[in-house]
């Protein structure tokens, strides 16, 4: 995997928003790969007759099934952000979901889209929203352009990773008030990192053509991967380099170090900090207990 260094803005920057946007992340050939097999995975849906007022008919989410297409594979390791998500969580990573998302034209002049604001995987559910860690990072790789607000991207509300509580979002409102929600301009090739912490949520396609993206999240090895994520398969995996075999899920034993992106990390002296079990104490000397005469 060729190494592609993350800057300290850009660091800073998803520290303090939650998200990155990187441009150019993959070039006009790739995307037209990934369009060429997003196309014969969505095709049932794509030949099915658009309901303007049926937002949920218009918009396909398709998580099982991508990485049967050759091109979906290259992805989880050709992508130069993926060097950036390696420096961002550390080299104990795997990938943790796919998703293909296709939204075909919606009503323009229809009622105020219904949000979904939520935070991924589901930690807090669990662990409440205080004090949460970052576990994982999407990114979305825009396969169409976004050059104008509600064309179907994901909004972010920025900073919201920080929040430790639940998004206030007022009576009869979509969107939190007080803080920036943000529907990026995107070209084709661009990609949008971000972390399970920030609150996000899916955009109305009110443009005029259908937009279409691919989303793969990248999270620790000792988590559960979605179930909708596609087992690794003896095939897919021969011939494959080290890396790709770890972030495909070829070393299941998660008790067993990351070697292919450790030595990577090293290679590039980006390898995190060693975290000790145990430390050694100086000697201290215990004063004698005085006991009551």
């Amino acid at each position: 995997m060729k190494f592609v260094q993350l800057t300290t803005e850009q660091r800073r920057s998803f520290d303090e928003d939650g998200f990155l946007v990187v441009r150019e992340a993959i070039d006009r050939e790739m995307v037209g790969r990934l369009i060429e097999a997003g196309d014969r995975i969505a095709h049932s849906f794509l030949k099915k007759p658009p309901v303007l007022n049926r937002t949920e008919y218009n918009h396909l989410d398709q998580r099982p099934g991508l990485l049967e297409e050759p091109a979906m594979v290259d992805l989880v390791t050709s992508s130069p952000v993926v060097p950036l998500i390696v420096q961002l969580l550390g080299p104990n990573i795997q990938l943790h979901s796919t998703s293909l998302t296709y939204k075909r034209p919606e009503n323009p002049n229809g009622q105020s889209f219904r949000r979904g604001w939520h935070r991924d995987i589901r930690m807090p559910e669990d662990l409440g929203n205080r004090g949460l860690p970052r576990a994982g990072i999407k990114v979305s790789y825009s396969l169409t352009d976004f050059h104008r607000p509600a064309s179907g991207l994901t909004l972010m509300a920025r900073g919201t990773h920080l929040l430790d509580g639940p998004l206030v979002v007022p009576k009869d409102a979509v969107d939190p008030q007080g803080i920036e929600v943000l529907d990026l301009k995107m070209d084709a090739g661009d990609a949008l990192l971000f972390e399970n912490r920030i609150y996000h949520t899916a955009a109305p396609n009110r443009s005029d053509r259908t937009s279409k993206v691919v989303i793969y999240g990248y999270s620790y090895r000792w988590m559960k991967p979605e179930i909708y994520l596609d087992p690794p398969k003896p095939r897919r995996l021969e011939g494959a380099d080290l890396i790709a075999r770890q972030l495909l899920g070829g070393y299941p034993d998660i008790d067993t170090k990351p070697w292919p992106l450790l030595e990577w990390t090293k290679a590039h002296r980006v390898q995190p900090k060693w975290v000790p079990w145990e430390v050694e104490a100086a000697e201290q000397r215990v004063p004698p207990v005085e006991h009551a005469h």
